[in-house]
């Protein structure tokens, strides 16, 4: 285990007017499962590239264990990395795939034969080292791309994006394993990966990026539940934003025809206001003869903004579905249905009232960072 601490990193390329890093500041701590996450282009693969270092910053420096490394080569970081595309060798079977860092590194035989069954049993392919790549499946290739990673004992494991050629049930059990095996190790890992889910599933900690820069750093929970920018709530699973709005001196703010009370953002100047989709409150107008009773759901008039909506669309997707719905002033929200009976599910055209709970909104201020 090492911890990594990466200083005022910064990587330019000015031919094209970008900066792919943008003075990043990190702690990664010692069999830390640490994720970036964000979209194409963010800097997050160029970061870990650098980490590795097939790139070299402009400024900065990389530290492993307070020993700085970035002034090293690539083979000599004690790195094990693991890509996106397996580059395993066609040529090699399963057992000189993985036994290829330990011959680079001139281990006795009886060593590597040793450490090659050991690693080739933690990715539970035992038994497979005398077939060629392509007698494997692709889950099969990217566990001998594992193996290989671990069996020199690297102080650091940097993964990009190694999931992104599986198909969808293959990655949620190789994710998992990925997981369970990170733990047994205890191997401080760096994770590419552009899957907000992949990313709250596995990591310890996520540092969500965008534009070369950080813009949030910390565990699952805490991205999800209070997103630090603008970016982070609407990248990171969905977020219903309602507008832009001008709230009074004592925090009064107006959502189409309804006013409430938001104190935590009493005096600021155009504050974007979010909800969660599962946060969202749907049924039936009062109105309307076939409304449920709903006291024991009942909210204070203070409590939320309750609006009238029409539903545009219903998707239904088994074990939960979604709504799109307008609100005055052409306000377009999602509301998500846990288990939804599919007898009860609106329809399209339907009036329906809309409650959003003032304690589950999410503000953020004219520069994108969170005021509440």
């Amino acid at each position: 285990m090492a911890r990594v601490d990466l200083r005022n990193l910064s990587k330019h390329y000015a031919s094209a007017g970008i900066k792919a890093l943008d003075n990043i500041n990190l702690t990664i701590e010692p069999g830390e499962f640490f994720t970036l996450l964000g979209p194409s282009g963010c800097g997050k693969t160029t970061l870990l590239r650098t980490i590795a270092g097939f790139n070299q910053q402009d400024f900065g420096e990389i530290l492993f264990d307070g020993q700085r490394i970035d002034t090293m080569p690539a083979h000599l970081r004690n790195i094990g990395m693991v890509y996106q595309d397996y580059a395993i060798f066609p040529h090699k079977s399963v057992a000189d795939n993985v036994a290829f860092g330990l011959t680079m590194r001139k281990c006795a035989r009886a060593e590597i034969e040793q450490r090659v069954r050991s690693a080739l049993n933690v990715v539970q392919l035992d038994g497979l080292g005398g077939r060629m790549p392509h007698e494997l499946s692709g889950g099969q290739q990217q566990r001998v791309a594992l193996a290989r990673a671990m069996v020199i004992n690297p102080q650091i494991l940097l993964m990009d994006e190694p999931l992104s050629n599986l198909d969808a049930k293959l990655r949620i059990e190789l994710r998992e394993d990925i997981r369970t095996l990170q733990r047994s190790l205890g191997i401080t890992t760096i994770y590419v990966t552009h899957d907000q889910e992949e990313a709250l599933v596995i990591s310890d900690r996520i540092c969500v990026m965008h534009g070369g820069r950080v813009h949030q750093v910390a565990s699952p929970l805490e991205v999800y539940a209070r997103p630090a920018t603008l970016f982070v709530g609407t990248f990171v699973g969905t977020m219903n934003v309602l507008g832009a709005f001008e709230p009074g001196t004592d925090g009064d703010v107006t959502v189409g025809s309804c006013t409430r009370r938001l104190a935590a953002i009493a005096s600021q100047r155009n504050v974007t206001l979010g909800i969660r989709p599962e946060d969202v409150v749907i049924a039936p107008c009062a109105e309307d003869p076939d409304r449920p009773d709903r006291d024991d759901d009942a909210l204070r008039d203070d409590d939320a903004f309750a609006l009238p909506s029409t539903v545009d669309t219903v998707t239904y997707a088994g074990r939960e579905a979604w709504c799109r719905l307008t609100l005055p002033g052409d306000i377009r929200i999602t509301a998500h249905v846990h288990r939804p009976d599919p007898s009860s599910l609106p329809k399209p055209g339907q009036s329906m009232t809309v409650t959003l709970p003032l304690a589950c909104l999410h503000a953020f201020g004219a520069d994108g960072a969170r005021i509440a």
